[in-house]
């Protein structure tokens, strides 16, 4: 590991213009997100040791793609059931046993038990018992939570530049990108994992504590360069860093799943993730 002190989205385009503040926010566009990130994790699963899993999640996103599609006429607390009941049958052949059974279970369960499900997940804390169905309950909530944030978002306030959470839902950011170039100016927006937000949130202080005398970055030698962890000593947290310039169609969620390693070596140094990736609970 080595230490050192635009590609297009399916958000709206990050621009400064000359007196003015940075965008604050960046609303989701379901009809582009959940198809570009199949491709995307199709493209990194090539060579990848995690090629099976980031297969099946593109197949997810096939999945979230068609429903996305469907109308949605309630809040997300209370749609995600049903985007589950249109999901499932999109992606039970790709499952196994297990997640079949997993998955039925939970379409049968009652609203209360639905939403501590749905808590514990969002919260980063399932139990063993969730986790054969949480792929697919997470993909549920995650196009829930989109189609609310890309009508909800234009209407909320400026957001504090040192937001810590998203401001559309309350998750911790699942990944940062840098967006390098003319027009977004090195401007870091911080993503959602749920909701698909991405929000602006100044560079060179620690997204956790706000500390900015103890934050390196760090990454792996010999990789493409798009994933870099942005280690803080004061608070031992971390944050995944990706870099639009390194790689076309870059995806948060899809480019976080397929730099694990970088996880992996700095958690062995003692860091702590302060977010969790929505297809990696099983990690957790």
């Amino acid at each position: 590991m080595t230490t050192s002190a635009s590609a297009p989205f399916p958000w709206t385009n990050p621009a400064i213009t000359p007196g003015q503040s940075p965008e604050p926010l960046l609303p989701p566009d379901p009809a582009q997100l959940f198809r570009r990130r199949a491709d995307r994790l199709r493209q990194l699963a090539d060579g990848n040791s995690l090629r099976d899993w980031l297969l099946f999640v593109a197949d997810v996103s096939d999945g979230q793609r068609e429903v996305a599609a469907l109308p949605a006429d309630a809040p997300p607390e209370g749609r995600w059931r049903a985007d589950l009941e249109a999901l499932y049958p999109r992606l039970r052949p790709h499952l196994p046993a297990a997640a079949i059974g997993a998955v039925e279970d939970v379409l049968g369960q009652d609203p209360g038990t639905l939403t501590a499900l749905a808590n514990r997940l969002h919260n980063g804390a399932p139990t063993p018992a969730d986790l054969p169905a949480a792929p697919l309950v997470m993909a549920a909530l995650q196009l829930a939570w989109t189609r609310h944030a890309a009508h909800i978002a234009p209407s909320i306030a400026r957001p504090e530049s040192t937001m810590t959470t998203c401001p559309v839902c309350g998750s911790a950011p699942v990944a940062g990108v840098i967006h390098i170039g003319m027009q977004s100016g090195g401007l870091r927006y911080l993503h959602c994992g749920l909701c698909h937000t991405a929000w602006h949130h100044v560079r060179a202080t620690c997204v956790a504590c706000g500390d900015g005398k103890k934050v390196t970055q760090r990454f792996i030698e010999g990789d493409s360069g798009v994933a870099r962890a942005e280690t803080c000593d004061s608070c031992k947290s971390y944050l995944k860093l990706l870099h639009a310039d390194k790689a076309q169609g870059l995806d948060p969620v899809a480019d976080d799943l397929a730099s694990l390693a970088l996880d992996l070596l700095v958690g062995e140094e003692g860091y702590r993730r302060m977010g969790a990736n929505p297809f990696l609970l099983q990690a957790i």
